[in-house]
């Protein structure tokens, strides 16, 4: 009797072992969007698994007002870490700005470092309290936005068919927008790279909202990345 019982205890416990690396290891959901508010325009990537928010990065775009780009973290459904850096304007002139924060699991600012053009100044609890509600913002932009099913693309544009950045699939696309009639002209008449945000297909795109028109020569938005 003893000796038949051990195996099958052996495998039961190899068994529950297997399941629980699965799940530990599952890959979290990717989703792509971007909102435009005013003069700022926000590019979103988030990884969440099981609906929790794991990290969402930003690339902000304010025109003659400069850029700047945020990483923000979560664990267990609280922001536990903020980067941010980009150029942005400062006493009316364009300054470097570099941000770390990192909170404790209560949401209590545990550690920062605030950089303008390379010199060390403190921040206040008012502004460390902003930043958590940015990130917290953010998410809610990010979530909005995929729930009306507004996905960020890009590609190039030439003779009708958008070449995506990254995959190189081709897509017809449809215009859910008005604009100028010389931005269609030059659509027509030239190639270009056009970054958007609207409904993505299998073989078709609805743009709603343009993010970007510009030369062919142009670079693909990219992922922010913080070491």
């Amino acid at each position: 009797m003893h000796r038949s019982v051990k195996p099958l205890l052996i495998l039961f416990t190899v068994a529950l072992t297997g399941c629980g690396s699965t799940e530990s290891i599952q890959p979290p959901t990717l989703s792509q969007t971007a909102i435009v508010q005013g003069d700022a325009t926000s590019i979103y990537w988030l990884d969440e698994r099981q609906s929790f928010p794991e990290t969402l990065t930003e690339k902000v775009l304010l025109g003659d007002y400069g850029q700047y780009s945020s990483e923000y973290r979560w664990r267990k459904g609280v922001v536990r870490e903020i980067q941010r850096e980009g150029d942005v304007l400062i006493d009316g002139k364009l300054k470097h700005q570099a941000v770390l924060i990192r909170y404790d699991s209560e949401g209590e600012a545990v550690y920062q470092q605030y950089r303008v053009d390379g010199d060390l100044l403190p921040l206040r609890t008012t502004e460390l309290v902003r930043y958590a509600r940015e990130a917290e913002q953010a998410l809610a932009n990010t979530r909005e936005q995929v729930k009306k099913k507004q996905t960020f693309f890009q590609g190039y544009w030439s003779e009708g068919v958008l070449e995506a950045c990254n995959t190189g699939k081709e897509k017809a696309l449809t215009f859910n927008v008005s604009f100028p009639d010389y931005l269609f002209e030059r659509l027509n008449k030239e190639d270009n790279f056009l970054a958007a945000v609207g409904k993505v297909g299998r073989k078709e795109n609805t743009v709603d909202t343009i993010i970007a028109l510009d030369k062919d020569s142009a670079d693909c938005f990219e992922r922010p990345s913080f070491n």
